[in-house]
């Protein structure tokens, strides 16, 4: 009887054995499957998460510098009319809305004395909500108040600006366009790859908003025999010629002063572009010269 007694408390200590270390296997592969979900959960979490620039405060770009900048110039020599000055707003605004992130807007003016350095305005674009992944947009990996307020400053900084310098009085004795834009194109910054993929670098446009009325004493394109024979006899193209690296873009106030029709003006322009500044009419994109609403 005791050795049968003895047989089954032995029968039963191996039997709890084996459930205990069946129930340790089980807690250590619980343990394992919550370590693993955690790990992919950082994983997921790391390689979907928005990637980080360091901005400066002042202006929203990346301390490393903008991608490209897009600079609107704009011809305060002669007035412009209240319609004109409506469709550059509303021109402006599209453009606000269109570029790209990491994109500088920079608003200069030129009057009789040429281009001033100085920017009127000058921000880079932070970024829309939109911009960004799923998880930041969903406030898991950033801030999306944050990030709409700091797209909210850039465009409403930028709005101000363009507002402000249309309301001022536009009058001078000597437009100095060419000078002006030669000026412009040489202090632009060099564009910045931020990122190989997602954010490389681009090339930096200036949109000029102007008359097309040059008149200094170097050339005046006021005469009515101004065209590009009078301009390759002037001392114009010694003075102000350059190899223009950036997309240019004109925006035409529209006058009817001199005799000069729109038309005329524009071919004048596309010839001196073509002919003197190797500005390529098959360049992509090429010279372009929008007139703009209203007549002064």
């Amino acid at each position: 009887m005791k050795v049968a007694k003895m047989a089954r408390r032995k029968k039963s200590r191996r039997g709890r054995k084996r459930s205990g270390s069946a129930g340790e296997i089980l807690m250590v592969i619980s343990a394992l499957l919550v370590i693993a979900a955690i790990a992919f959960g950082v994983y997921f979490l790391y390689s979907n998460k928005e990637q980080q620039f360091q901005s400066n405060a002042e202006d929203l770009c990346p301390v490393n510098g903008a991608r490209a900048t897009v600079a609107i110039l704009l011809d305060t020599t002669d007035e412009i009319s209240p319609v004109t000055k409506k469709d550059i707003q509303n021109r402006t605004s599209i453009i606000l809305n269109e570029l790209p992130r990491f994109y500088r807007l920079s608003l200069y003016t030129m009057n009789e004395d040429g281009l001033n350095p100085s920017p009127k305005a000058t921000l880079c674009n932070p970024g829309k909500l939109n911009d960004m992944g799923q998880l930041a947009r969903d406030g898991i990996t950033a801030n999306p108040e944050m990030i709409k307020g700091k797209y909210n400053q850039f465009k409403q900084t930028m709005s101000r600006a363009i507002d402000q310098i249309l309301a001022q009085k536009f009058e001078a004795q000597q437009s100095p366009l060419l000078s002006s834009l030669q000026n412009l194109s040489v202090s632009l910054p060099t564009p910045t790859t931020l990122d190989t993929d997602k954010y490389p670098a681009g090339r930096n446009k200036i949109i000029y908003v102007t008359d097309l009325l040059e008149h200094t004493p170097i050339y005046s394109m006021y005469a009515q025999n101004s065209n590009l024979k009078s301009f390759q006899a002037s001392r114009a193209n010694e003075k102000f010629g350059k190899k223009y690296e950036e997309d240019i873009e004109i925006w035409q106030v529209q006058r009817n002063k001199f005799g000069r029709s729109t038309a005329k003006l524009q071919r004048l322009w596309f010839d001196i572009f073509e002919n003197e500044f190797g500005y390529s009419k098959y360049r992509n994109p090429p010279l372009t010269i929008t007139p703009l609403m209203g007549e002064k």
